[in-house]
């Protein structure tokens, strides 16, 4: 497998945090909408609890909504291509409501989320290869046309996933949940260490290789080939 992509994001996720002291800023309960400007970005990465809500379409739109005083706190630069969000440095924020992100991309090439927060799409995104690295407790829930997905994830995630890509390769860690068998996939490649649960549609061709007390379930009739140790279990969906 392939997992070039997958191990960077895991190898990002991992790195030692440097505790320093923080002011908090408590949010005020006004809730206050802000658009800004940006250049063209194929790609987002997230750094705490942001809900991101991306629409396909032209141009590379940001609407924030969030408690009107955190505003100047949420720090929004695009850089080689990449939407950063994140706090600005130095602070802590206390949101009274969730944070909500709506940005518009014609094109999306990864996503990466630390924290918490998540993922939405508002209809179909479309992408050559589209690169997911989630670790933390991430929602994601999106309707995706590719020829290429990779998904790295740690931590105690849940996806949701529709749609159609070529190939789909799994790198799971922790207690993530995935469900897929509404998106429709020739091949797939899974490798699951810990708790996870994965439920995906394979038509051709479904590799597994897992352990712990993972479980894959599936819906195809592909061909199989398949590594488990511990109580892993993998089941055919009917």
């Amino acid at each position: 497998m392939k997992t070039t992509a997958i191990a960077f994001f895991m190898l990002l996720f991992a790195s030692v945090s440097v505790f320093a002291q923080k002011e908090l800023v408590t949010g005020s309960g006004t809730l206050k909408k802000e658009s800004r400007s940006a250049s063209s970005f194929k790609s987002i990465s997230t750094s705490g609890s942001f809900n991101v809500y991306i629409t396909p379409g032209s141009g590379s739109n940001i609407e924030i909504e969030a408690d009107d005083n955190l505003l100047p706190y949420i720090v929004t630069d695009v850089e080689n291509g990449e939407l950063q969000l994140h706090v600005k440095k130095g602070y802590n924020i206390k949101p009274t409501q969730k944070i909500t992100v709506n940005v518009s991309m014609a094109e999306v090439k990864s996503l990466a989320a630390s924290g918490s927060g998540g993922f939405y799409s508002k209809g179909t995104l479309k992408g050559d290869k589209v690169e997911l690295g989630i670790s933390g407790s991430v929602i994601i829930d999106m309707d995706l046309k590719a020829e290429k997905l990779e998904i790295g994830v740690s931590g105690s995630t849940k996806i949701a996933l529709k749609g159609n890509v070529t190939k789909v390769e799994y790198g799971i860690s922790g207690s993530a949940s995935v469900d897929a068998l509404a998106l429709q996939s020739e091949s797939v490649e899974v490798a699951v260490s810990g708790s996870g649960d994965l439920a995906v549609f394979a038509e051709k061709k479904l590799d597994i290789s897992i352990s712990g007390g993972a479980k894959v379930r599936y819906k195809g009739n592909p061909s199989i080939n398949q590594s488990s140790s511990g109580s892993a279990k993998v089941t055919k969906i009917d």
